[in-house]
């Protein structure tokens, strides 16, 4: 149980939530300026998806070494020592003349956020203590909710009366106050002294993930193809099965796959990984859809991003007693359907469509992915130990950013061969795209169907008693307690996005 205030406990979580929305501000402000962005770089608009994936790869990638930092320097100086280097490679972005020349700014930006984001929400974590994972999940992310209420009306104001290399300059304000903040509410730890790191399994892990993101990548190229992809994601494969071996044999893995042994972890981040890629290409394909296919200004399809937003204010507060009264399985599965469909509408939208019914959708579908993402956030960590959420924070992480941008990348590649040899993508191709990624997170159903009350750990405040966990199954054979909890003096203080 924490020892801070309640109020302490808010402005802290907070304050990491500042630097949250400033990462939703970069990401929401980019997308909604591609277009734009493309034409003035003499580029194609389905190439600027380079500029997100890059990040999100960045902060899969050294998400790892998160946990190592923070023991070696403090939980403190880390947060606020990413926060100067997310606001670094944004300064150095904004005066990139060329796409590729900003490519190695994003990957500064990603590292920046790949210490930042798990060391934040460890912190917030905790700073509520155990039992109180929801509201922790909660407090933490309803000021996030700004980034994409006003980030694609900052960036379609930018890019329609100023000049959008400003878009990467708008989080420095934002960055600067969280450095405040930070230093005003957050005890400095002393460093605990970090064990040596597991830089083998680091670069095993880290180079699997980069091969998986190329294969991705080369589907959209004609150069490469299928074939290309294949061979990439084939080496991706064979290097994360060494990693594995690699794993089993080291007391604290860069990676910690021993934690899928928790079926709650487990599930969360695989089937919550599947429906992120789907849901998650929304982020890309709904500005190109508004303004390459149904042709609106940036400034209207920023307007209607951005009230698409009140959805997930909306939905907000309604996860809390829909997993209280049905239980996260149902939920889920609900939300994995649900949101799905929000997706396959959009194949219906043409240029006829009203405004009002058009808005409504998007809405929806916000509200939708908001309760999704969140939902399944919570089930990853609820099961969870106070000395485990270092090591899952960080690990879970991974894989939910690889899946994120997996989302972006699959939907970039699906329309680059839509579109072929055509000068430019069509509304058709749009919506054969939408349809498609509606399919991915139905993929993850067989895994939902798979939990149980017993996987998600104590009951919750709030949550009925009938949900108390009755036992304990993991995915595969269960490991003794011995081999699945680390050694307790060895443990990150501190470690782990959206």
């Amino acid at each position: 149980m924490s020892k801070l205030s309640h109020r302490r406990q808010i402005s802290i979580a907070f304050v990491v939530a500042c630097a949250f929305l400033m990462q939703g501000v970069d990401s929401t402000l980019l997308t909604i300026a591609i277009p734009t962005i493309a034409r003035d770089l003499g580029q194609s608009p389905l190439s600027l998806h380079v500029l997100i994936t890059a990040y999100l790869l960045s902060l899969a990638v050294f998400m790892p070494v998160s946990g190592w930092f923070a023991d070696r320097f403090g939980a403190r100086r880390v947060f606020c020592g990413a926060l100067g280097v997310f606001m670094a490679g944004s300064v150095l972005c904004s005066v990139m003349p060329e796409l590729w020349m900003m490519v190695p700014f994003r990957l500064l930006q990603g590292f920046g956020g790949a210490l930042m984001t798990p060391v934040g929400r460890m912190i917030v974590l905790r700073a509520f203590g155990r039992g109180r994972t929801l509201d922790a999940m909660t407090w933490l992310t309803i000021p996030v909710l700004i980034g994409p209420l006003i980030g694609p009306l900052i960036g379609a104001a930018l890019a329609e009366m100023a000049h959008w290399r400003l878009l990467f300059l708008v989080n420095l304000p934002i960055c600067a106050a969280a450095i405040l903040g930070a230093r005003h509410l957050i005890e400095a730890e002393a460093p605990v002294g970090a064990k040596r790191f597991d830089l083998k399994g680091f670069a095993l892990a880290g180079l699997s993930l980069v091969l998986f993101q190329l294969g991705i990548e080369a589907l959209g190229h004609a150069r490469f193809g299928p074939l290309g992809a294949a061979c990439l994601g084939g080496g991706a494969l064979a290097l994360f099965l060494v990693y594995r071996r690699h794993a089993r044999r080291m007391q604290a893995p860069a990676l910690d796959l021993s934690l899928f042994a928790q079926r709650g972890f487990a599930i969360g981040v695989v089937a919550g990984g599947i429906g992120r890629s789907g849901l998650n290409s929304m982020a890309f394909l709904t500005p190109l859809i508004l303004q390459l296919g149904l042709g609106f200004r940036p400034i209207t399809a920023g307007l209607l991003s951005a009230l698409a937003a009140l959805g997930s204010f909306a939905s907000k507060p309604l996860l809390k007693g829909f997993i209280a009264r049905h239980g996260f399985r149902c939920v889920m599965i609900t939300l994995t359907l649900t949101g799905s469909a929000s997706v396959a509408v959009f194949a219906l939208i043409t240029p006829n469509w009203p405004l009002l019914p058009l808005l409504a959708v998007c809405i929806v579908a916000g509200a939708i992915r908001t309760l999704y993402f969140n939902a399944a956030n919570t089930l990853t960590y609820t099961a969870l130990s106070d000395h485990q959420l270092s090591r899952a924070v960080s690990s879970a992480g991974v894989f939910q950013q690889l899946s994120m941008g997996l989302g972006i990348s699959l939907s970039a590649a699906l329309l680059s061969l839509l579109q072929g040899d055509a000068a430019a993508v069509s509304l058709g191709d749009f919506h054969a795209a939408f349809l498609c990624m509606a399919v991915i997170p139905l993929l993850s159903l067989p895994v939902l169907a798979r939990l149980a009350p017993a996987d998600t750990g104590p009951v919750a405040p709030g949550l009925r008693k009938s949900q108390a966990p009755r036992r304990n199954k993991s995915i595969g054979p269960q490991p003794s307690l011995a081999k699945a909890e680390p050694n307790p003096a060895h443990h990150p203080t501190v470690v782990e996005r959206h």
